[in-house]
C-alpha cells in the first residue's frame, strides 16, 4: 500500500517519476500533458474520498530538449 493512503488525502495520483519532477521531465510537453489529464480525470471520476491511483507510464526524459508547443 502506498503511503498516500495513510495521509488521508481527498485523492492522489501517484507517478513513477523522479522526485521534483512528478509531472514529468522538463520540455516533455506530451508526457506532462498525460499526467495532468490523468489527474483531472481522477478529480472528476473519483468515487470516494481517499482515492489513490497510480499513473502507469514511466518517467521519460524529453527526446530533443524542446516541447512541441501544443496547448492542453
Amino acid at each position: 500500500m502506498h503511503h498516500a493512503h495513510f495521509l488521508k488525502l481527498p485523492r492522489a495520483l501517484i507517478t513513477r517519476h523522479i522526485l521534483g519532477r512528478t509531472v514529468g521531465a522538463p520540455h516533455d510537453d506530451d508526457g506532462q500533458r498525460e499526467v495532468v489529464r490523468a489527474a483531472l480525470h481522477l478529480l472528476k471520476d473519483a468515487q470516494s474520498p481517499g482515492t489513490v491511483e497510480e499513473f502507469q507510464a514511466p518517467y521519460r526524459p524529453a527526446r530533443n530538449g524542446s516541447g512541441n508547443g501544443q496547448a492542453l
